[in-house]
């Protein structure tokens, strides 16, 4: 509906209605579970839910349909509404397409950009139409691929579920989802059971299931109504460690160990390890064990990439990762003062509840218009807010910080004399995001020099399945970002993830110190945390590389 309204020319509409979807889509609650257990009123008790958008959403719970949004998108040609989901695209662009070339589908739009139809049309070129076919290949990709935040809740409920089966002793996640890998293909779940007849006839019945791919005796596949694949295996409880170290590494990873294994005269497969010579079994029982005979530490899930880590199990020198719960502190979030749809106060409270030592506010400065960033007027207000919660709330520092947007030249949004009047300083591109690699390397490079500047936010300033990085030489932005003592974040939102893991891994062996941070825009998202360690965690991060998990006094001492 926002969509169509922005076609429409219509301006603060399809902000209300955007906030309101975001709101729902990251909330950790199930929408038509709220409404089933308060009505209408609990609906408006999501943040950006009034009246008249909690009225739709009950529509379309008893019915299945909106139907003021079937009138509005009878307004709309056909095909156009299914191009605005191409990354880049936008509602405007789709219906100058529609009308000018008569695409009325993503196939047209492929075939019409490939044939150099639109670089003729006025605005557009050969560069929007390069835009236009990579916008195609991600809106593709992430088709086939879920964003790790959003599958593994799927993933936790299933399991949650399947422990109601008595029989079933053990369960686990495996696949790349265990390795908590960006984005997720499918989910793999295995189990040990004494009765796997009534632990698979459970799992295809289960009310989340959308239709069954297969049932076995051991193993089902089902796709689930969320849209995703899902397979449920039973095994033996010898093979269960077997069965998770294959079901649970990449490719490049179980080749490895399966040469590993053939140079013992060993062979390993998802029922054991075995004795080449005898055929006796060995052992599987656990992980552990299975690479314990291998001759390795056990390799944490994470790292099962063959990045290096199984050189680094055989020499007994694989680096103790950094921990779930590790982190004392969370250093990017918005509030009411920008974007976000909690006040200090609540994010504060909600932060303590999860036992956080520290946390740092950073709203939007001016330029960000679209996230409602603030001017030194509201900034000062903003400031004098956070000092009187800290006065409110003992247990916790809340720090006064700012999302600082870094402009076109390198300079920031705040001049140095409001810069100084804050805790934290985060600078952020949110501009430009086709700059050449040169242009953005110097544009950020500058920015790093200003002393005020504590964190780098999402360095590389993509959005997965939607916006890739832009051009940044990251080689000299983290040597920059360690002599001028800035901290590269792991921005741990699920459409985020940046750094990612690889460029995580690569800061670290250039001895920069990182942060995680969740840029939470409701409390609801302070729980986002644990897809920034894990990001950290693929990328061999320790605890001593993450700045945010330090106690309070060695972070203030630091600060």
């Amino acid at each position: 509906m926002a969509d169509i309204l922005d076609m429409q020319g219509v301006e603060w509409k399809p902000r209300a209605y955007r906030r309101a979807a975001q709101a729902i889509e990251t909330s950790s609650k199930d929408v038509e579970t709220i409404y089933n257990q308060g009505g209408l009123k609990a609906l408006q008790e999501i943040p950006g839910v009034g009246v008249a958008i909690a009225k739709k959403i009950e529509e379309f719970i008893k019915t299945g349909k909106v139907k003021e949004y079937n009138r509005m998108k009878k307004g709309i040609p056909p095909g156009v509404e299914k191009m605005m989901h191409i990354p880049g695209m936008g509602a405007k662009k789709a219906l100058v397409l529609y009308k000018k070339l008569k695409i009325k589908s993503i196939k047209d739009l492929e075939k019409a950009a490939k044939a150099g139809k639109i670089r003729k049309l006025p605005r557009f070129g050969a560069k929007s139409e390069e835009d236009i076919l990579r916008g195609i290949g991600i809106f593709k990709t992430g088709l086939k691929r879920m964003l790790l935040g959003k599958a593994w809740p799927i993933a936790q409920e299933v399991i949650s579920n399947l422990k109601k089966v008595r029989e079933i002793k053990k369960i686990s996640l495996a696949g790349s989802a265990r390795r908590r890998k960006e984005t997720v293909g499918d989910l793999d779940i295995l189990a040990v059971s004494s009765n796997p007849k009534k632990a698979m006839d459970f799992f295809t019945k289960m009310p989340a299931v959308a239709n069954i791919i297969a049932k076995g005796p051991t193993k089902s596949s089902i796709r689930l109504n969320e849209g995703i694949n899902c397979d449920f295996r039973v095994v033996e409880e010898k093979s269960f460690g077997s069965a998770m170290q294959y079901f649970t590494g990449s490719k490049d990873h179980n080749i490895r160990c399966r040469q590993i294994a053939i140079k013992k005269k060993l062979k390993l497969n998802e029922y054991g390890l075995f004795s080449v010579k005898t055929k006796k079994y060995i052992c599987g029982k656990t992980e552990t064990e299975v690479y314990k005979k291998l001759g390795m530490q056990y390799i944490p899930p994470e790292l099962r990439e063959n990045r290096g880590e199984i050189e680094a199990a055989l020499k007994n020198k694989l680096p103790k990762l950094i921990g779930y719960k590790d982190i004392k502190g969370d250093l990017q979030m918005h509030t009411k003062y920008s974007d976000g749809v909690n006040t200090i106060e609540q994010m504060a409270r909600k932060a303590m509840q999860m036992g956080y030592e520290y946390i740092a506010i950073t709203d939007h400065s001016k330029s960000e218009k679209i996230a409602h960033g603030m001017t030194e007027k509201q900034l000062t207000k903003y400031l004098a807010e956070i000092d009187k919660i800290n006065k409110k709330i003992k247990g916790i520092k809340i720090l006064k910080g700012s999302e600082v947007d870094i402009l076109p030249d390198g300079s920031l949004d705040y001049s140095d004399a409001y810069l100084k009047k804050l805790d934290v300083v985060i600078a952020a591109v949110h501009s430009r995001f086709k700059s050449s690699q040169a242009e953005m390397t110097k544009r950020i490079l500058k920015a790093l020099e200003n002393r005020y500047v504590n964190i780098l936010a999402h360095p590389t300033g993509r959005v997965i399945n939607a916006r890739r990085p832009y051009a940044i030489n990251l080689d000299k932005v983290f040597d920059a970002c360690k002599a001028n003592n800035v901290w590269p974040e792991i921005n741990a939102f699920p459409s985020r993830l940046d750094l990612n893991d690889a460029n995580t891994k690569e800061a670290i062996e250039r001895g920069v110190k990182l942060t995680i941070n969740t840029d939470s825009h409701s409390t609801d998202h302070l729980r986002y945390m644990e897809f920034g360690i894990a990001t950290a965690r693929r990328g061999w991060a320790r605890k001593r590389d993450i700045i945010n998990s330090l106690p309070w006094k060695k972070f203030e001492k630091l600060l």
